[in-house]
């Protein structure tokens, strides 16, 4: 058992961790350059990772090109996002500029992470992640989208707006963890669904409302827990037309939404909950996991295997503590975003590239150490290129620099006596606030804890404030077009403000945030016969990711036969909102 020296909690380092580490460490001319186990917790190396990235948050920005306004995820308005030059993303492919004309010496006498800091800051970024889309300009880490508007962390869908993992999906709107679905509503991690409106953890249903894990289940209303129904109301059969005046009474109005919502919410409640989202894996634990082979404390992770502490990959295997991997990476420690790389080490958006270290966006490169912004190089440090005989003798000893450097306080998880060597980037070093980031969504934190711990903190601006003089009608009928040109303002109350989006300051007060109604969310609303959502696009994300566990497992006991589980249910009842838990056996036995 270790302490971490972040946070004081107890965890362990294993010796399949201690192993891999051993075998990732690099070597150069015969000499090994160990990586040091690390000093904190999981949750604290999560915490430095996602820190680093804003999937959420977008700004009106200028081209430090042309001065032209462009949209961005680094905000202009902080000290910190005034330092990086933003570009478009056909300016930062431009062949007018190369990554290697910002090439410098590395100097003995200073810290790498503050030498690396400023090469980031030098080196044009591009303003959003967007690959192959058609007329979704206010999206963000997207690929191959059409008509597209406020969704994230998505690919290959047409017609979605306000989601985030969004994928394959058309006619989605307000959904998160979508996959190969069409004509959504409010619906959170469904798969392969149809018309379904406020539908949560289901499968292969249609035409269904208000309900969660159905699976083959189609006209289903305020349902839990059911499998290949139709016409079912509360979790009780009825003949179609009694069916269709039970579901009237609860659709057109807020108050009726409301009150649907309420009932579902007392069901979740009730309902058995099996330990852990795990399908067809070996092996494994955490949570939401397909096709996945001695995986160990991942999420969201899919065809994977020997990897451990994984949140968010596809196809990764060899991974130990990474987020947000895709498409093959091996061989990869403390990473964060890569597309189809191997060996690669603390570094962030890496693509198609190997033999990588302490890096950020570089594409299709090999053999760099502390570089940023590179196409196509090899044998590069700080950008600078070096013949492969001059690599290899200059990176060991800057690694052996760092092994001699102490991390300076401020935005450091480690403590002032851990060396740079084997540590992630400090999270002061991050382009955005901590309350911009995903870390935010993982692990909350209040503004207060976060600049004791360092961390910036992105404060609301008060532009985007503007009181509402718009009266919404309650019932959708009455709404008129005319509301997609006024200005409406987050009715949410933030009652925890560590739980909270980028605006959640102080706690038992309305979020305020301005936002718009779009032209295309009428129709659907109407078609529907659904309300004007009264929150922020920000806030409905935040109210969708409540929906799930904290990223954590616990050891606890199935509710039927006392079988020893590992989940994401907190053991404390009060905690995991008193959810009865079952093992696999005993789920199976009671739900199918």
């Amino acid at each position: 058992m270790q302490t971490c020296s972040a946070c004081q909690s107890q965890f362990t380092i294993t010796p399949e961790e201690i192993k891999f580490i051993d075998k990732i460490s690099p070597i150069f001319e015969g000499k090994k350059f160990p990586i040091p186990a690390p000093a904190i917790c999981p949750d604290c190396r999560l915490r430095t990772r996602t820190a680093h990235r804003n999937e959420q948050y977008m700004y009106m920005n200028k081209s430090a090109n042309t001065g032209e306004s462009l949209l961005s995820l680094y905000s202009p308005d902080t000290d910190w996002g005034k330092k990086y030059k933003i570009v478009t993303d056909s300016e930062w492919w431009s062949d007018k500029w190369d990554g290697t004309d910002f090439g410098r010496d590395f100097d003995f006498n200073r810290p790498f992470f503050e030498q690396f800091a400023e090469l980031c800051r030098d080196i044009p970024h591009v303003n959003l992640i967007q690959v192959g889309n058609e007329n979704s300009p206010f999206t963000t880490g997207t690929g191959y989208c059409k008509n597209c508007y406020l969704i994230n962390c998505s690919e290959n869908s047409q017609d979605c707006y306000y989601g985030k993992l969004v994928q394959g999906c058309t006619d989605a709107m307000d959904c998160s963890y979508a996959y190969d679905s069409e004509l959504l509503y409010e619906c959170f991690y469904v798969t392969k669904c149809y018309d379904c409106k406020y539908v949560y953890y289901s499968q292969n249903s249609s035409e269904c409302w208000f309900s969660e894990n159905l699976k083959g289940c189609s006209n289903c209303f305020l349902c839990t827990n059911l499998s290949n129904k139709r016409y079912y109301f509360m979790n009780q059969p009825l003949e179609k037309g009694q069916y269709e005046a039970k579901m009237k009474e609860f659709l057109g109005s807020a108050q009726n939404v409301e009150k649907a919502k309420a009932i579902l919410d007392d069901m979740r409640k009730k309902r058995i909950h099996k330990y852990a989202t795990i399908i067809n894996s070996e092996n494994s634990t955490g949570d939401f996991l397909t096709g996945c082979k001695n995986c160990t404390d991942c999420y969201d992770v899919n065809d994977s295997e020997d990897s451990k502490y994984v949140t968010v990959g596809v196809n990764v295997k060899d991974n130990f503590d990474c987020s947000n991997m895709y498409l093959k990476p091996e061989l990869s420690y403390q990473v964060l975003g890569t597309i189809g790389t191997y060996n690669v080490i603390f570094s962030l958006y890496i693509f198609n590239s190997q033999d990588v270290m302490y890096s950020e966006f570089c594409y299709n490169s090999k053999n760099l150490f502390g570089c940023s912004g590179l196409r196509k190089k090899q044998y590069c440090i700080f950008n600078k290129q070096y013949t492969k005989e001059e690599y290899e003798k200059l990176v060991p000893k800057i690694i052996e620099h760092m092994q001699k450097t102490t991390l300076r306080n401020g935005g450091s998880l480690t403590g002032s006596s851990a060396c740079e060597w084997g540590q992630y980037f400090p999270v002061k070093y991050s382009p955005f606030g901590y309350n911009e980031t995903v870390a935010q969504e993982y692990l909350p934190l209040t503004k207060e804890q976060a600049i004791a711990k360092g961390y910036h903190w992105k404060d609301p601006d008060n532009r985007e404030y503007k009181p509402q003089t718009y009266s919404v009608p309650a019932d959708i009928k009455d709404v008129k077009d005319e509301i997609t040109n006024q200005v409406l303002a987050c009715k949410n109350v933030l009652n925890d403000t560590s739980g909270d989006a980028l605006n959640a300051t102080e706690p038992a007060k309305l979020c305020g945030r301005n936002y718009k109604i779009i032209p295309q969310e009428l129709r659907r609303l109407r078609n529907l016969n659904l309300p004007v959502p009264t929150k922020c696009p920000d806030c409905r994300h935040m109210d969708r990711m409540k929906l799930r566990n904290a990223r954590k497992l616990y050891d606890r006991t199935c509710a039927k036969c006392n079988a020893t589980i590992k989940t994401t249910f907190a053991p404390d009842r009060s905690r995991s909102g008193g959810k009865i838990v079952y093992c696999e056996k005993c789920y199976l036995q009671a739900v199918y």
